[in-house]
């Protein structure tokens, strides 16, 4: 199917775009594409405008510092691959980006298009939630930072207010942490049926923290606050995990589909838990 007609709108600047966007209630930027051309062709949406921000050279970097990693919203996949200071100090970015669709979708998608379409399958709205990242989201009159777990309102829904765009993205070094992407698909380079993020730091047996985010069982990631909680000073052993199996299967109510039935999908929820952590274990 063919995109509906619209108005082509190129930037060079964060504050043309953001000027623009905010004086237009018709308008979506478009970044590397791989989200937005897809919804243009089945005319999931209808904009006036497509306001195109690869011109924007200053939101394509990657930089890092003791404590955190900064990326602009224009990097793309391909790029956050090549970096060292992403595979060092935030490896499940580098996990999860591995898997991202195909050649074609990391060569061209950007780390921010994904965060503002916020597919509750995609892969990175799931590691953000996992690290409980900072999201800059940037408009004519200034800046401002939301957490991930305040980000994702439901699927495809965002936390972006008119004449904003998201300009960074700054996840925290986990030192000490061991970290584990784990994608459930149909077919290579598909969405996730369900997906699990998980960062564990462990102390000899016990656990001294823990991150666990899921994909693609919800309207938006979840992430298991309360288990987390729960099991902080705890040994990580057999009858453990399969306490967190239980606890975090029962949290959710994923959705039925053409892909694969809520009780289908709660099920692969149990196995990838199960098996990472006990990955974990050794």
């Amino acid at each position: 199917m063919y995109p509906p007609d619209f108005s082509y709108v190129r930037v060079t600047t964060v504050e043309e775009a953001t000027k623009f966007l905010e004086s237009h209630d018709d308008a979506r930027p478009i970044a590397g594409g791989q989200s937005l051309i897809p919804m243009l062709k089945l005319r999931v949406i209808s904009p006036s405008y497509i306001v195109d921000l690869n011109p924007i050279n200053t939101l394509s970097y990657i930089s890092s510092s003791y404590s955190s990693t900064k990326i602009g919203a224009l990097t793309r996949y391909y790029e956050i691959l090549k970096s060292d200071l992403v595979k060092i100090n935030v490896p499940l970015l580098y996990q999860a980006v591995k898997v991202v669709g195909d050649m074609q979708v990391r060569n061209l998608g950007t780390i921010g298009g994904s965060t503002a379409n916020a597919d509750p399958s995609a892969d990175i709205p799931t590691v953000l939630t996992a690290l409980n990242a900072d999201i800059i989201l940037t408009s004519s009159s200034g800046s401002r930072s939301v957490k991930a777990l305040d980000f994702f309102k439901g699927a495809f829904t965002t936390d972006i207010k008119k004449g904003e765009i998201i300009s960074e993205i700054v996840l925290p070094n986990l030192e000490g942490y061991r970290t584990f992407y784990k994608k459930v698909v149909r077919r290579a380079g598909d969405f996730a049926l369900v997906s699990l993020a998980l960062a564990i730091k462990l102390r000899g047996n016990e656990i001294e923290d823990i991150r666990l985010a899921y994909g693609g069982v919800g309207d938006k990631p979840f992430r298991a606050l309360e288990v987390e909680k729960n099991v902080i000073g705890r040994r990580l052993n057999n009858e453990l995990v399969e306490e967190i199996v239980s606890k975090v299967s029962n949290q959710v109510n994923p959705p039925s589909d053409t892909r694969g039935s809520s009780w289908y999908r709660r099920e692969v929820m149990k196995i990838i838990t199960r098996n990472t952590l006990k990955e974990v274990m050794g």
